[in-house]
């Protein structure tokens, strides 16, 4: 503390000693109307008060746009900007699983978010429980008055996160009246409901009021949308898609247990026709589709009180509460269990039964089960936050001078929970099976986390697990039984906070023959903390009886400094051929992090005012992302998404760099083989942090044109070729990326043949971690996933737009078109070789690469009527997630070099008609009808189990939207 009040002291004496020192140079008179402004002036993308971002392309989202679009909550405002990752998903539950904040350009996701999000400039505290990031919803729609969208390096002004550029949601100043709108929406399978209320009021110097918004969207099931059935068989043979790839994502855990019988190289299931399926067969008969849902149940409530008061003719003060929350809910399956039972032995189990059509004898049978139809439906997967903040800005404007200075001072605090109930504990399952906590049925391999022992228990009728008989009266388990399946606890929470202080000034330096030079400077002290509870199972039966939980508290305090000046260099007046005007921005911060330590980072712009006509502009910058709290963890690493558990891994190892995996007798795996595939050994995943992870930078430029030609009133252009650099991204490395890269071999280790990882060696690599699931017997390998510094992307594109506005006899008219085109996008992990992943989705499993996305409208205005006609477009693609026409890949590196699938183009279209009433007791309100995915297109066939691209699709089909808005 005394750090920052030494700072705020010497920013003071710095503001004091420049104001005093300017002031008999620019001896300039304040404006003689001292009442509060209609409009405070907010800027993105600079600290100077008045002037627009120089060498940037700003988007602004505004309040004709946002009706125009019928968005009922801001994710769905999101949707419809070309250059934010994922343009028409579905905007309803989270996006990657995680996160509500939209990421600028695709650059990164999750850990590796590097767009920075705010509301009216400052920050807030971070929402969710997986690499949080911020949650736009918080905002009440009502107060929301437009959205700029800064795509330029801007952490030479905001510090952290600002790689990929500035996301800033700007609140209405003040309000007088009420105004009150409601809307329902309609799709299949779902309604949709929303409010959004505001009232205020203003008086000389002041005004007040209060933003509400309820929205409620809900929820869709998979069986809504039968192209998610993952048997996709059918419709990848309608895509021209025919090879031997996964068309079918079903799998062989089925209600009445798929069966195979020791030796025996098929499963017996009454789900399989005939009785019997060959275990490598690529047509696995069952899935738990009809308990999954599409799109979540959301509730929320986010509720707004703004003021603000002006005190003589140079102090203003405005300050502000708001309160949100956020209830999702979906239906999930109850989960599935793959063991070993015995029908002899200790283990034996009274209800063990020979699968029908099985002539042989055998006494031991590896199952695959399904628990959904025996336990019916009932399983929920819950996520929520309480969020709030508040802050107090003061703005003094310096006598004689346009001298402002800012003094912000913001708390925040975020409460949010990721909770699932009624799913199978798999420990519990286990021991009912086959009387242990080990899928196995093997007493001497460790269940219970950081010990050697296991629980066993003799079964019996009373409480073994009958996964032979259907659900029904001919299933024998008890009803004892099949209430501890259930006995399972997975709850996640983090409590989030932040305290912002800001002291900077800004406004006229002095006067160079081309215009005033302005400046802005000032110091920030900002303070987060995060608080995480997790509690699981810990693999030792009944939750009740024995979990796990992390409790783990982080803090982190910066400590920062900035400045910038924005000089004129040509003016008008010098008459300089071909430059009416040409200006620089120079601006730079300091950043100094309790955790990591310091980082400096500048940014260089001009504007170039051609003719009338035309303006170019530029800019160079670098910027960067501070690793998140739950990346650094503990002094171990450890956050709340650290554990480890089974796993399988279908890829190919380099026999050069794992020699011992040549000992484990897999076909066609030889000491002469060049590489080796483990899909057939199990082994142990470890996902952890780095405590010594650093900060992420990002090296950006772009050039730029902006045009409004005199000859044609009404059109304006812009063009912007961008190019971003972002090194040392935190993700969790595939395992080909650890396997192919010098620098992260050490994360994988083969133990061969028999005995596998002795639990010795599992302890000493799992130390302080918690365990999540049994263990397979043996272990193989054990893959470390460090989440650290490993991503590096070189990406590159054009953001374009127009837009021409014109009358006629008809009407007014207007055509636009916004459009995002990536012409480079290279990726790479530590020091390994960089490979093209242009134009794919599935390279990562957090953002994708499509090349093309764009949003163009028509729309036409009459007297009381309105009319808007939007074309929302995603170019054609390569599926490199799941295709059935294989990746191609480097035989050096094995990274992805061609091939996959091609996914179609995507073209739908919305449609907004609105009516405004101009008189009579109905004056002043409007009623509206807004229908999204006019055509009812299904998305583009994406060979995945989900059967479309969620980074890009939207599943939920046409929404009807009827509106109505009230100004009392």
């Amino acid at each position: 503390m005394h750090k920052l009040v030494c700072m705020l002291k010497l920013s003071g004496s710095a503001i004091a000693l420049a104001a005093a020192a300017i002031a008999p140079a620019l001896a300039q008179t304040p404006p003689a109307d001292n009442s509060i402004p209609t409009e405070q002036v907010v800027v993105t993308g600079t600290s100077i008060r008045g002037v627009a971002p120089v060498g940037s392309n700003l988007i602004s989202v505004g309040p004709a746009e946002i009706a125009a679009s019928g968005a009922q909550t801001i994710s769905q405002i999101l949707e419809n900007v070309p250059a934010l990752t994922g343009m028409g998903n579905a905007g309803q539950g989270p996006s990657s699983g995680s996160s509500y904040q939209p990421t600028i350009h695709q650059l990164g996701a999750s850990a590796s978010n590097s767009t920075l999000m705010l509301i009216d400039g400052h920050r807030i505290a971070n929402s969710s429980t997986n690499h949080t990031t911020g949650d736009p919803g918080l905002i009440p729609v009502a107060a929301l008055q437009r959205v700029e969208v800064l795509a330029d390096g801007s952490s030479s002004i905001y510090g952290s996160d600002a790689v990929a550029g500035v996301v800033n949601f700007i609140t209405r100043k003040r309000f007088d009246g009420a105004q009150i709108s409601a809307q329902t929406s309609f799709l299949d399978g779902a309604t949709d409901e929303a409010i959004n209320a505001i009232t205020g009021t203003q008086w000389d110097k002041g005004s007040v009021y209060f933003a509400y918004t309820y929205s409620y969207k809900g929820m869709v099931q998979d069986t809504d949308r039968p192209f998610t059935n993952p048997n996709h068989t059918a419709q990848a043979a309608a895509h021209g898609l025919t090879g031997t790839g996964s068309t079918n994502f079903n799998n062989f855990s089925c209600a009445s247990a798929s069966i195979q019988p020791s030796g025996s190289s098929v499963y017996y299931t009454p789900a399989a026709a005939g009785g019997s399926i060959a275990t490598n067969s690529n047509t696995p008969p069952c899935s738990a589709w009809a308990y999954g849902s599409l799109a979540p149940t959301e509730v929320r409530n986010s509720g707004m009180v703004h003021g603000e008061q002006q005190f003589g003719d140079n102090l203003t003060v405005e300050g502000e509460i708001v309160y949100g929350n956020r209830r999702n809910k979906s239906a999930t399956s109850r989960g599935t269990v793959s063991a070993t039972v015995f029908g002899a032995g200790a283990n034996l189990n009274p209800f063990f039964a020979q699968p029908a059509g099985y002539t042989g004898t055998a006494t031991k049978q590896s199952v695959r089960w399904d628990a959904d139809a025996l336990l019916g439906p009932g399983a929920l997967s819950l996520d929520g936050a309480d969020s709030m903040y508040g802050d107090v800005n003061a703005e003094y404007r310096v006598p004689n001078t346009d001298f402002v200075i800012d003094l912000l001072s913001l708390v925040g605090r975020d409460d949010s929970f990721t909770n699932t109930t009624g799913l199978i504990n798999t420990s519990v399952a286990n021991l009912a099976l086959n009387g242990t906590t080990n899928s196995s049925g093997n007493t001497a391999s460790p269940s219970i986390t950081g010990t050697n022992a296991t629980i066993t228990q003799a079964l019996t009728a009373a409480n073994a697990l009958d996964i032979w008989n259907p659900a029904g009266s001919t299933n024998r388990t008890s009803a004892a039984a099949l209430a501890s399946l259930t006995d399972n606890a997975n709850f996640n929470r983090q409590v989030q906070g932040v305290e912002q202080f800001r002291l900077s000034a800004n406004g006229t330096a002095f006067s160079l023959p081309a215009g005033d030079v302005k400046v802005a400077f000032g110091g920030e002290f900002l303070g987060t903390q995060l608080y995480e509870n997790t509690v699981q199972g810990a693999n030792a039966g009944p939750s009740s009886q024995l979990s796990t939980q992390v409790q783990l508290n982080f803090h982190r305090r910066v400590y920062s400094a900035f400045a910038e000046v924005d000089v004129p260099v040509i003016g008008p007046d010098m008459h300089v051929p071909l430059v009416q005007k040409f200006a620089v921005d120079i601006s730079g911060r300091y950043d100094d992090y309790s955790d990591f330590g310091v980082t400096a980072n500048p940014k260089f712009s001009f504007d170039w005012q051609v003719v009338d006509d035309l303006k170019l502009r530029g800019n160079w910058s670098t910027s960067f992302v501070a690793p998140s709290l739950d990346v650094l963890g503990d002094q171990y690493g450890i956050y709340n998404n650290s554990r480890y558990q089974s796993t399988t891994q279908n890829v190919a190892i380099p026999v050069a760099t794992y020699p011992e995996v040549t000992q484990f007798g897999l076909a066609n795996c030889t000491a002469t083989s060049v590489t080796c595939n483990i899909s057939s050994l199990q082994g142990i995943r470890i996902n952890t942090g780095d405590h010594n992870a650093q900060a992420q930078k990002g090296h950006g430029w772009s050039l730029g044109a902006d045009f409004t030609p005199t000859f044609l009133p009404g059109l304006t252009a812009q063009a912007t070729f961008w190019s971003q650099k972002f090194r040392g991204g935190v993700t969790g490395p595939t395992i080909s990326a650890i396997a192919y890269n010098q620098s992260m071999n050490k994360f994988l280790t083969f133990y061969p043949a028999p005995g596998g990882a002795t639990p010795a060696q599992i302890a000493a690599l799992t130390f302080h971690i918690p365990q999540q699931g049994a263990l397979p017997s043996p272990a193989s390998y054990i893959l470390d996933v460090v989440n650290s510094n490993y991503l590096n992307l070189d990406i590159q594109g054009i953001d374009a737009s127009f837009r021409y506005e014109f009358d006629t006899d008809w009407g007014h008219m207007h055509v636009g078109d916004s459009l995002t085109q990536f012409v480079k996008f290279n990726q790479s992990y530590g020091n390994g070789a960089t490979y093209d992943v242009l134009n794919t989705s599935g390279a990562n499993n957090t953002f994708p690469s499509v090349a093309t996305q764009m949003r163009a409208d028509v729309g036409w205005a009459l007297g009381s009527f309105d009319a808007d006609l939007f074309w929302n477009y995603t170019g054609a693609y390569r599926n490199w997630a799941s295709p059935v026409n294989a990746v191609t890949v480097n035989p050096t590196t094995q990274n992805p070099s061609g091939g996959g699938d091609h996914v179609n183009s995507n073209s739908t279209f919305d449609l907004h008609v609105g009516y405004q009433f101009n008189a009579g007791m109905l004056g002043d309100d409007e009623v509206s009808i807004t229908v999204r995915n006019l055509l009812n297109k299904n998305p583009p066939y994406f060979n995945s189990s989900l059967g479309y691209d969620a980074f890009v699709a939207n599943p939920l089909g046409r929404i009807v939207t009827l509106g109505l808005s009230a100004k009392l």
